[in-house]
């Protein structure tokens, strides 16, 4: 019995079965061309794809060969497929410029059905994972899949009515999350421009005109560094102490469970500390220095940190907010021969500039707001990426 080709998930309507094509039948053949000086392009090149804007370049700018593109062209890059970049040529604004791309995309055409559903079925998991299995190459830059061999490749398409439904609906999610990101990038910009002015000086709240006094780090936080308990001794883990990795941090303002925990005993016979909630900063002090979190429960860490206990004197987000300076200097401080490590007491001489403890609070309040925003607009973004990929699963064979 020949198995039913139909996705999980359908528009109302649609109950055809999809038919299979082998993806070398929607292959473009790549036309080279050598941009003239003189000339203006509109340049899909690889890293433009992170901005997710093409390039306006002159011809002059431009050091290798490229193939020439038109509207409705798929892109697929062939670097490095573990990344998921893949591009449809549409217009842009009212640039009327010839249209080229790096020869490192593959070029797709699909002119009897939707160019955002071919992109959209390029990024799936699945498909990404049947490209990783096609790769050659020794490192990761180098890494690419085997354009003859995918070609080979079959892949299900319904008919052109359901794909150009299929194609909306994916178009109107990038899009969307597009936005998000290009709000999360103002945000995250805005907050650096707050900050070094903040911390430069330049604006300062209102009524708050006192001169910052120059302390050391030590002076307004403790430095406290971490330990492992010893991982042979089952007795010292899987306890109810948090006990932190430096691959946990980075990526939230505040932290509270850890992957691992150590017991009473395991935290009695190491050189771990239990570091206070709400006063303490971790932050990292190898490899990636500087990454740091706020805790929101009692914990300790490994020896990957040198944390930040606040004193009375000094506000916990106001110091969070000042971290980004404090690692600057820190990072110039590192030393070591296989990677680079800041000690407690390197950590505890950095200079820092503090103001009062109340004009402190109102600019770690000011922080702490934006923090938030950035937070929330991260987790839409997630939740958004999270439901295309749910999507992706469900609509396609």
């Amino acid at each position: 019995m020949t198995k039913k080709l139909q996705p999980k998930l359908r528009f109302r309507g649609f109950t055809d079965d999809w038919e299979q094509r082998k993806l070398k039948d929607l292959h473009k053949q790549p036309l080279l061309i050598e941009p003239i000086r003189t000339a203006t392009y509109l340049s899909w090149s690889v890293p433009a794809f992170n901005d997710g804007v093409p390039e306006i370049a002159r011809g002059s700018e431009i050091a290798s060969v490229k193939q020439s593109v038109g509207f409705g062209d798929v892109l697929l890059c062939r670097i490095n497929p573990r990344i998921n970049r893949v591009w449809v040529v549409e217009p842009v604004g009212n640039a009327n410029f010839p249209m080229i791309a790096s020869t490192e995309w593959v070029v797709f055409a699909n002119e009897d059905g939707d160019s955002h559903f071919l992109s959209a079925l390029f990024s799936s998991d699945r498909f990404r994972n049947m490209l990783l299995s096609e790769v050659a190459g020794v490192t990761g830059s180098q890494k690419r899949f085997q354009v003859a061999s995918v070609l080979q490749h079959e892949e299900s398409f319904p008919s052109k009515l359901e794909q150009k439904r299929i194609g909306a609906l994916f178009s109107k999610l990038d899009q969307l999350i597009a936005a998000e990101k290009r709000t999360l990038n103002l945000l995250k910009d805005k907050k650096t421009a707050l900050l070094r002015q903040i911390f430069n000086q330049e604006t300062r709240f209102k009524s708050y005109d006192r001169p910052w006094e120059q302390r050391k780090l030590g002076e307004i936080a403790e430095v406290v560094g971490g330990g492992t308990p010893d991982t042979n001794n089952p007795s010292y883990w899987n306890g109810s102490i948090n006990w932190f990795t430096p691959a946990e941090i980075g990526s939230s303002t505040y932290v509270a469970d850890s992957k691992r925990k150590i017991t009473e005993k395991g935290l009695q016979h190491s050189s771990a500390s239990l570091l206070p909630a709400y006063r303490t900063i971790l932050f990292t002090s190898r490899a990636s220095i500087g990454l740091v979190a706020i805790l929101t429960t009692d914990a300790c860490t490994n020896q990957g940190f040198q944390s930040l206990v606040a004193s009375d004197q000094v506000d916990v987000f106001f110091l969070y907010s000042l971290c980004d300076r404090i690692k600057r200097q820190a990072v110039r401080n590192a030393a070591g021969s296989t990677f680079l490590e800041v000690s407690g007491k390197q950590l505890a001489k950095i200079p820092v500039q503090v103001p009062s403890l109340a004009e402190q609070r109102r600019i770690g309040e000011l922080f702490q707001v934006i923090d938030a925003l950035i937070a929330a607009k991260s987790q839409k973004i997630d939740l958004l990426e999270l439901k295309k990929k749910s999507l992706l699963q469900q609509m396609f064979v």
